[in-house]
């Protein structure tokens, strides 16, 4: 398949007068060198802790933040530089789902009036064909077409949300980032919600970014996983079959492991994870060095590089082979 994305040694660093910034002389690296290629129709999950840079990464592919080095590849061609109309028509083939669909829609106006409004944008149409592209969208993410005519403070958290997806959609594009789309929903309706991730995904030939802290929403939409840690991408798997039996980098397994169990014998660690933005970021050596049982000094001198151990298995560790033999 093609490549449909590419980052290449993106970076995002927050300063000392940022609001991520715990200290005044701290330095916060959102994104750190990361280069990842998403093929077309090969949907991605990006995991890790809340801070670790899944958000940043999505705002930067999607133009809404600028990086401070590196290049973004939409289709071959460089993106992170575009603006005005050149940027828009990129935009056009790349939206976004964002976390919070009460936040997306306009309270004053109805539902209609705000996919309108992405479709004006984008499409000069009479105000019938309009009308009929909404209501078209609107049932196909399982929304009566009288929704068209409701206002987002009148639906419930779901019903929300399927407007939010049918807002993204509304201009058929080929590459949409989902940033957390049913964290705050109630857990009852999440599996719809990825379900009709899924099924839209078939119905349009959609290529997903997952941005998720929550391991139980990768199998349903995506074929391959990328692990970020503290700005990079420290394991990525070019699977999703089995996954829990696949992951081989320290963090990785941690994260596995502090997924909730019902049962306390079936618990498999005492950790708990922390936000990792509070983590120690390290001048030198591997940013996981303080965490990891098989932390040596080469670890603590120098930074390890993503490279593949099998195929399409890529992991950012000098000991992993160790670490296999040992387990």
């Amino acid at each position: 398949m093609s490549v449909l994305l590419e980052t290449q040694h993106l970076t995002k660093y927050y300063g000392k007068n940022s609001k991520y910034a715990k200290g005044r002389n701290s330095l916060v690296k959102a994104v750190d060198d990361v280069s990842v290629k998403i093929e077309k129709g090969k949907s991605v999950a990006l995991i890790g802790e809340s801070g670790s840079g899944k958000t940043t990464l999505g705002k930067l592919i999607s133009c809404l933040e600028s990086s401070q080095s590196g290049k973004i590849l939409f289709h071959g061609k460089e993106i992170e530089k575009l603006k005005g109309k050149a940027l828009q028509h990129v935009r056009k083939d790349m939206q976004i789902i964002f976390q919070s669909s009460g936040g997306v829609f306009d309270p004053l106006f109805t539902i209609g009036e705000n996919i309108t409004e992405v479709l004006k944008n984008y499409e000069k149409l009479s105000a019938a064909e309009y009308r009929s592209r909404v209501e078209e969208v609107l049932v196909r993410v399982g929304l009566d077409a009288s929704y068209a005519d409701r206002y987002s403070t009148n639906l419930s958290g779901g019903e929300c949300q399927r407007a939010n997806i049918a807002r993204a959609l509304v201009l058929r594009p080929e590459f949409v980032i989902c940033d957390e789309p049913v964290s705050n929903l109630d857990y009852s309706i999440r599996k719809n919600i990825l379900n009709l991730l899924k099924k839209m995904q078939e119905e349009y030939g959609l290529t997903y970014l997952l941005i998720t802290h929550d391991l139980s929403n990768v199998p349903y939409v995506c074929q391959q996983v990328a692990i970020m840690y503290q700005g990079k991408i420290v394991e990525f798997i070019d699977s999703t079959d089995h996954l829990e039996e696949k992951v081989m980098h320290p963090y990785t397994k941690l994260l596995f492991q502090s997924i909730p169990v019902k049962h306390p014998k079936e618990r498999k660690t005492e950790e708990r994870l922390q936000e990792a933005v509070q983590t120690k970021s390290f001048d030198q050596g591997c940013d996981f060095q303080n965490r990891c049982p098989y932390c040596t000094e080469r670890c603590r001198t120098e930074t390890p590089q993503l490279r593949n151990i099998k195929n399409g298995h890529s992991i950012m560790c000098h000991n992993i082979e160790k670490k296999e033999n040992k387990s």
